[in-house]
């Protein structure tokens, strides 16, 4: 177990209205020329640069270099997941359909047209008032010097299974940008066995007061996916226009973010006519189960003895979700790190 530090800076105008990025998602502009990575084992007195993740390439549900370059400008960039929230989604569409027998031309063309970029309430507030806390730290080029920070064991521990580093996002000496979401209410709590019981109980005690802020997300929590409004669509920014939104104006119940997703997914192929119009949402989910233990045996006994369930166990007959975001912890799906050999990388140096 170690520490990786990642330095960067992060720009305020990729966030929406007027750029694309989300409440839960962020670009880190890494600094050229210094050293951008670095690494500590647990006892040890300092940190090593490092370079593996230069040239290194996520494997998972997509294959992806992990430090992207600007081909125009030479800029080199990660993308961060926020450790321990999940915001209500600004944009999301469903993944696209596999090549099958099974569905007609008909039907994928109908899935396709079906299958827009959706977004919750609160999505676009959540987004802007963490934007607007953000501008306090920027300079006047909405500039932020920022690190990013996780506790791993590997080095393919870092990413998630689609390239995104997975940690804290860190301003000055102790402003943890995660933990602002949550303790404000602009997130729910999202927590995966990655994640050590301490991690977890900070956020815990954060949720506490977050999920009391009025007119937020923790007050607006719907526990029914048979609640969906098709109406709600990302509304996306034109260059140099950011969209016209006003704080507040997209209240309403909002879903855990991470069921949305699958609720997305599970209408859009039933009204397309991709699975048949009976199937539960609790069906749906069996076909592809995704792994979770509860918060308190986790706690209690650990990630290899805690009890595995599936998603789907805990969704009702009439599709009323049975837990709270806080009260399960999600199993992260498998990816790996290679090199530009495609061999796989295991040590730090």
């Amino acid at each position: 177990m170690g520490t990786l530090r990642v330095h960067g800076t992060i720009d305020i105008s990729q966030f929406w209205p007027a750029g694309t990025s989300d409440a839960d998602t962020t670009k880190i502009k890494l600094i050229v020329n210094k050293n951008s990575f670095e690494y500590k084992e647990k006892g040890a007195t300092k940190f090593s640069s490092i370079k593996l993740f230069n040239d290194a390439q996520s494997k998972g549900q997509v294959s992806k270099k992990v430090v992207t370059v600007s081909k125009k400008t030479g800029d080199q960039t990660i993308t961060v997941r926020l450790q321990g929230v999940d915001a209500p989604e600004l944009h999301y569409k469903a993944a696209p359909l596999k090549t099958s027998d099974n569905i007609s031309t008909a039907e994928r063309k109908k899935f396709n047209d079906l299958n827009k970029e959706r977004r919750q309430n609160f999505g676009e507030t959540a987004t802007v008032e963490l934007k607007k806390h953000l501008e306090k730290f920027a300079n006047p080029q909405g500039l932020i010097t920022a690190v990013f920070e996780t506790e791993v064991d590997a080095p393919s521990d870092v990413v998630d299974t689609y390239g995104r580093f997975v940690g804290n996002i860190r301003i000055g000496k102790s402003h943890i940008v995660n933990e602002w979401l949550v303790e404000n209410g602009w997130g729910h709590p999202a927590f995966y066995t990655s994640m050590s019981a301490t991690e977890i109980q900070t956020f815990l005690a954060l949720w506490k007061k977050g999920k009391k802020k009025k007119n937020r997300p923790g007050k607006f929590l719907s526990k029914d996916a048979n609640n969906f409004d098709w109406a709600l669509l990302y509304a996306e920014p034109k260059k140099n226009q950011p969209v016209p939104f006003t704080p507040g104006e997209d209240k309403g119940d909002v879903l855990m973010p991470k069921i949305f997703r699958r609720q997305v997914s599970w209408l859009v192929s039933k009204k397309a006519g991709v699975i048949s119009n009976s199937t539960g949402f609790k069906t749906y989910l069996k076909k592809k189960p995704d792994q979770l233990v509860l918060l308190n045996d986790f706690l209690q006994n650990g990630v290899n003895s805690a009890q595995v369930f599936a998603l789907d166990e805990f969704i009702s007959a009439d599709n009323k979700i049975l837990k709270n975001p806080e009260e399960m912890v999600f199993k992260e799906k498998p990816s790996i790190l290679v090199d530009p050999g495609g061999n796989k990388i295991t040590k730090w140096k």
